[in-house]
């Protein structure tokens, strides 16, 4: 059984409120085209969708996690939900207590006797999780990974956090000027999109990291 739930990490999970079409129209006064002329609503739309899927892989601002109920014998479990990537697994024993796993690859596997799991690791879909338990009782694993997001209508709010929406909006214009093969200008507003993702990346990703233990000798 695989049970999935939210989880909040670089800053806000909360999705924005606004309109697809709301960001439409303002990435059409970056482009000088109040309505559609060169640039049909459809057009910016897919660029509105692919520049949601750019902003979460950069800021892995999607992140949810998936509970798995472990089974006796078994190394490889399918994880449901459509992901873009697993950051961590978390192994809950039968007394609930939460252990991380430590990352690896298929290739350690079979090395170590069946008994308790130390490893997991990610390939075409899976998650494996070794040494396999030798007998389950009330055994699962935690999979925090980062969601692949939707394609979302003009009608629909986007699925990005609303920090975002200034992000996407650049992106869309840009992606509208190298049509019309204006690189300078499609070049001005990438690099003003990066510098948006950047100042959030820097206000909630970073201070994510532990501090540094200072030691003394």
């Amino acid at each position: 059984m695989v049970v999935v739930c939210s989880l909040v990490f670089a800053g806000s999970q909360q999705t924005s409120s606004t309109l697809a079409s709301t960001i439409i129209t303002n990435a059409r006064y970056y482009l000088g085209e109040a309505t559609a002329d060169y640039w049909s609503d459809a057009e910016l739309l897919v660029y509105l969708n692919k520049g949601t899927l750019d902003i979460v892989s950069r800021t892995r601002a999607l992140e949810s996690s998936a509970s798995i109920d472990l089974v006796s014998d078994t190394t490889e479990y399918t994880v449901t939900p459509d992901y873009i990537d697993i950051t961590t697994v978390i192994y809950n024993n039968a007394s609930g207590d939460p252990i991380g796993l430590i990352h690896k690859n298929p290739q350690s596997v079979g090395r170590l006797s069946p008994g308790v799991p130390t490893y997991w690791y990610e390939w075409a879909g899976k998650v494996g999780i070794f040494p396999a338990l030798s007998a389950r009782t009330t055994e699962t694993v935690s999979v925090y990974y980062v969601s692949r997001p939707s394609a979302v209508t003009a009608a629909s709010a986007v699925v990005v956090p609303a920090i975002y929406d200034q992000a996407l909006t650049l992106y869309i214009a840009s992606q509208g000027l190298l049509k019309e093969r204006q690189f300078a200008k499609a070049g001005q507003l990438m690099a003003a999109y990066y510098a948006e993702l950047d100042r959030y990346r820097q206000d909630f990703v970073d201070q994510q990291k532990e501090p540094e233990t200072n030691v003394t000798k």
